[in-house]
């Protein structure tokens, strides 16, 4: 991962004033562990940056997955499942039914956890697999294409994500079918 961040991204190096009182921020460790944070030079507020939380779903129909094709970036053009970040007073579970409806149109009941994925610079992504009770299927800004997928069909070479492939990957094998990509 770069040290730059894309513009308009929150980062390390990004990170220069207090939001709680506007002074300046410094990098300095902080117990327990030592390590190091920004720090308001003023207040003493820590600005501890932790990673955003998604909630996303693999909704599921006759044995196939719903994909949408990103029309945004990051990942413009390629191929993942709904989901968002989670807004601040909202539940993982109630984000991912929100976020699979305004992607999507259709409303889901969600059906057990699929995973939780983790990677170094990234968001939280927790997946639910989802059945569809109703709405109709719709894209909305955030992509251009909405497609039920066999396993077979899965476009392994066309996935926006890291955690889109490793989801996928586990909802195919479940199926005892082999993987692609």
């Amino acid at each position: 991962m770069s040290d730059d961040p894309a513009p308009g991204v929150l980062g390390p190096h990004t990170v220069r004033f207090c939001p709680l009182c506007g002074a300046p921020t410094v990098r300095e460790p902080v117990p327990p562990d030592q390590r190091e944070q920004h720090v308001c030079s003023r207040c003493r507020f820590v600005f501890y940056l932790n990673p955003k939380v998604v909630g996303a779903t693999l909704p599921e129909q006759d044995g196939t997955i719903l994909l949408t094709r990103r029309s945004i970036n990051p990942g413009r053009g390629l191929w993942t499942f709904p989901g968002g970040f989670v807004d601040f007073g909202e539940s993982v579970t109630d984000a991912a039914v929100r976020e699979t409806f305004e992607e999507t149109g259709l409303k889901v009941d969600l059906t057990g956890l699929h995973n939780v994925y983790t990677y170094p610079g990234a968001p939280v992504i927790v997946v639910y697999r989802a059945r569809v009770t109703g709405g109709a299927l719709t894209t909305c800004d955030e992509n251009d294409a909405l497609e039920w997928m066999r396993p077979a069909e899965i476009p392994w070479g066309e996935l926006a994500f890291p955690s889109t492939r490793d989801a996928l990957r586990e909802w195919v094998a479940a199926r005892g079918e082999v993987p692609g990509g």
